[in-house]
């Protein structure tokens, strides 16, 4: 496939397609079926009943050395049960069976009769040696932390398509990853991603998921990345991840945040002044250009998607500088602060309030 059918940013947790590295989702299938279970389409004919009494894909007409090696690896795989196969090694025996606009309902009319509800995806891994992040200098080999970012963002594809989970309520919080390297990932050919579903019970809303994602290149293995992580209510994560984070800190801004910040005098006149350091009592910035010493109004803007706005009192000043208390800050104003601190600004000294509540 050398087309990338798109996967919209938002469903991968992303703000850009240019940081989408997957495309072409096909539910994927799996390399074993449960006891009992027969059928007599194409598809099943490419498996065999086991000693154990379960069906396991053998590629009956004849298996390539990739797929005799994918076969072999599911031997030792504690997980085999739960794998998907790739279309890298299946495709050749599809291509025997059906018409290429026939595979995908054959696919999806397979898993359905099996009630396969959770079924591997195959997804394809966008690598145009361009990324503007992860190609910065010209790499031998497809960059490491590459495979890593799709395996995060397969994560979030898998839990979206399978779960009752929704996009918007839900975020993941990675608790633990093992990654295995077999081979380097090379530029010149596709590399294929199936994400398998290991998450233990069938709640399908699950509290924590476990996936494995392999990476695939002319059909053979070359990674494997196993993500365990909670699934938590998006305003539950964010209240725990605020809870402690301004304390007595002040935070200056990166000099490439993008921050605008505007002062509302009392008689309604406004300057955009530079914020030099702020916390979650008062800020200090820049002079404002109009101003009469009364108390004013405070918006910190961030990259005009976040906005904290609260009246502020000015308490020390110079001729360039002013420092600012807060006053009558609410909790949403705050929590707002706070997820606009997490994303451009680091910690400086900690300081103290005076007895009129300026920072020190």
């Amino acid at each position: 496939m050398n087309q990338f059918v798109p996967i919209q940013p938002k469903l991968l947790h992303k703000s850009s397609t240019d940081d989408v590295l997957l495309a072409n989702p096909r539910p994927a299938v799996p390399a074993f079926l449960s006891a009992g279970r027969t059928s007599d389409d194409e598809i099943s004919t490419l498996y065999d009943l086991n000693a154990d009494g379960d069906h396991v894909m053998t590629f009956p007409d004849g298996a390539n050395a990739a797929g005799s090696e994918f076969l072999a690896q599911l031997s030792v795989s504690p997980n085999a049960r739960r794998r998907g196969v790739p279309y890298q090694i299946l495709d050749e025996h599809l291509s025997h069976c059906f018409a290429p606009s026939d595979a995908g309902q054959a696919i999806a009319g397979f898993l359905d009769r099996y009630e396969i509800r959770r079924p591997s995806t195959s997804l394809q891994f966008v690598n145009t040696a361009d990324h503007y992040f992860f190609y910065k200098k010209p790499h031998e080999h497809v960059p490491g932390i590459m495979l890593l970012e799709a395996a995060r963002q397969s994560i979030y594809y898998q839990l979206y398509t399978y779960s009752k989970h929704a996009l918007g309520n839900v975020t993941v919080s990675l608790s633990e990853l093992q990654a295995k390297f077999h081979a380097y990932a090379e530029l010149m050919y596709p590399i294929e991603i199936v994400v398998d579903d290991l998450t233990e019970g069938d709640d399908p809303a699950p509290r924590k998921v476990h996936y494995l994602t392999s990476f695939f290149q002319r059909g053979r293995l070359i990674a494997e990345i196993a993500s365990w992580a909670p699934v938590i209510a998006l305003d539950r994560f964010q209240r725990a991840r605020n809870v402690n984070l301004l304390d007595q800190d002040n935070f200056a801004p990166l000099p490439v945040a993008p921050v605008v910040t505007v002062v509302t005098a009392a008689d309604m006149s406004q300057s955009v002044v530079s914020l030099l350091e702020v916390g979650k009592d008062g800020c200090k910035t820049t002079c404002p250009s109009a101003f009469d010493g009364s108390v004013a109004r405070i918006a910190i803007i961030f990259d005009r998607t976040l906005c904290f706005s609260a009246k502020a009192v000015p308490v020390e000043g110079s001729d360039t500088t002013m420092r600012w208390t807060f006053a009558d800050v609410s909790y949403n104003e705050l929590e707002t602060l706070k997820e606009i601190i997490k994303r451009g600004f680091v910690a400086q000294k900690i300081t103290s309030c005076d007895g009129r509540g300026g920072l020190r």
